[in-house]
């Protein structure tokens, strides 16, 4: 089975976090407080956050604060899934997003992993 690396298109950054979910649970799960009705320090990092793992803005921005700097976001009912929230490598930025195509037989090509280079490649003597 062959394997192919693609840039599928890239990414901006304006907020210094990026969320992967599926799409359909904007309109359903996601929540819109208020920004000024929450009472969160962001620049304090807290894993006991009454917003931590919320799906909505606040949520992410405290979900990616605790060590990792990564974190879940829930669903309404409070069970895992409704997507993940990481910081970005130095911030705001556009960034490019690979997929690594493979074809699976009968099943055809398939996207098997998808990546944001948050840093650019790195060159070997680098590393």
């Amino acid at each position: 089975m062959s394997t192919q690396v693609v840039q599928i298109g890239e990414v901006g950054v304006d907020s210094g976090q990026l969320m992967l979910c599926d799409p359909s649970y904007i309109g359903s799960q996601w929540s819109e407080r208020d920004w000024e009705d929450m009472d969160v320090n962001l620049n304090e990092p807290s894993q006991e956050s009454q917003f931590d793992g919320e799906f909505s803005y606040v949520g992410c921005c405290v979900s990616r604060q605790v060590e990792g700097m990564a974190g879940q976001l829930n669903y309404r009912l409070g069970h895992a899934g409704a997507g993940v929230v990481t910081n970005t490598g130095l911030g705001d930025g556009c960034y490019p997003v690979y997929a690594e195509i493979e074809d699976m037989g009968t099943w055809g090509r398939r996207v098997v992993k998808i990546w944001v280079d948050f840093m650019g490649e790195e060159d070997e003597d680098d590393a």
